[in-house]
């Protein structure tokens, strides 16, 4: 009896086991499906990442996060056939614009790199030089970027585009050349009220060595950011290698920690309003949208 009752004992033990597995499989399924979609959209491997989320969100149902993101990715296929045969200019760059957010949110940055090249092309801005500039930067194209923002005529070099030269020049090693570049760069009130411009400042003030500077753009930038986005800057900043120099110290913890300071957007940024909730109350000055996920996502 004591024997039988140590093997129904260890036939429930082993029951009790497989029970948990099957139970937390598809969790654990769905989540590595979700890991391999997001590193083949990384590798601009649109198809396949597509395949991986739909795994994903078939296999772990419960997960929002799966759905969206597959969602999310096929309205961005849909778009990218779009902007191949749109004819219409400000619907080209209103598409062109979604995608690159897209691009830059999910790390896909040899896309984001290309279509801000067909961008500038297109516009031959300021502002499409900042945003060919920030894509190179983000690839890794230092001395390109540096040809690029160093060779704009006066009209179109901004505070902006000083602060990425200096990212540009000082990544290269030319930091006594990229400090002058900086101290240039005066701030308008809209300057110190755009994050992106803070952060960008932020890296270089780091690489150039002052790093008080640069903990209180930091800081200045996270007050400055949506709080639906301040997680993803934060994230952003500690695995960003520009600020390596200051990562360590407490002064970098404590700046990330800054709350922000404004109220999140009534508009949510996307390729088109569409059907979009908040299209009704929209902050932004005629309704357009960038690239909320509303707008991505919404079916044709």
């Amino acid at each position: 009896m004591s024997r039988l009752r140590t093997i129904v004992g260890s036939f429930v033990v082993v029951a009790l086991v497989w029970s948990g597995l099957a139970w937390a499989g598809p969790a654990e399924d769905a989540a590595k499906s979700f890991s391999q979609g997001n590193d083949l959209l990384a590798k601009a491997d649109f198809d396949a990442a597509l395949k991986a989320y739909a795994t994903a969100a078939r296999t772990d149902g419960s997960k929002n996060d799966y759905r969206q993101q597959y969602s999310l990715l096929r309205r961005v296929i849909s778009l990218r056939e779009a902007l191949a045969t749109e004819k219409n200019a400000g619907k080209w760059e209103t598409t062109a614009r979604a995608l690159r957010e897209f691009y830059h949110a999910n790390k896909v940055y040899s896309e984001a790199l290309s279509l801000d090249q067909q961008i500038h092309a297109k516009l031959d801005s300021a502002e499409s030089a900042i945003m060919l500039a920030q894509s190179q930067l983000a690839a890794d194209k230092n001395e390109d970027a540096e040809k690029l923002l160093s060779g704009l005529n006066e009209k179109k070099i901004t505070a902006h585009s000083r602060v990425l030269l200096a990212v540009a020049m000082a990544r290269q090693g030319k930091v006594d050349q990229a400090k002058p570049v900086l101290e240039k760069c005066l701030l308008t009130k809209d300057d110190q009220a755009n994050p992106t411009l803070l952060f960008d400042q932020a890296r270089a003030k780091t690489l150039v060595g002052d790093s008080d500077g640069a903990l209180a753009a930091l800081s200045r930038s996270l007050e400055m950011t949506r709080p639906s986005q301040l997680e993803a800057t934060r994230l952003y900043a500690k695995n960003s290698k520009d600020f390596e120099k200051i990562a360590q110290g407490p002064g970098f913890a404590t700046a990330l920690k800054t709350e922000s300071k404004v109220k999140e957007s009534g508009c949510s940024g996307g390729a088109s309003c569409g059907s979009c909730k908040s299209k009704g109350s929209c902050s932004q000055a005629g309704g357009t949208a960038a690239s909320c996920k509303e707008a991505l996502a919404e079916k044709k």
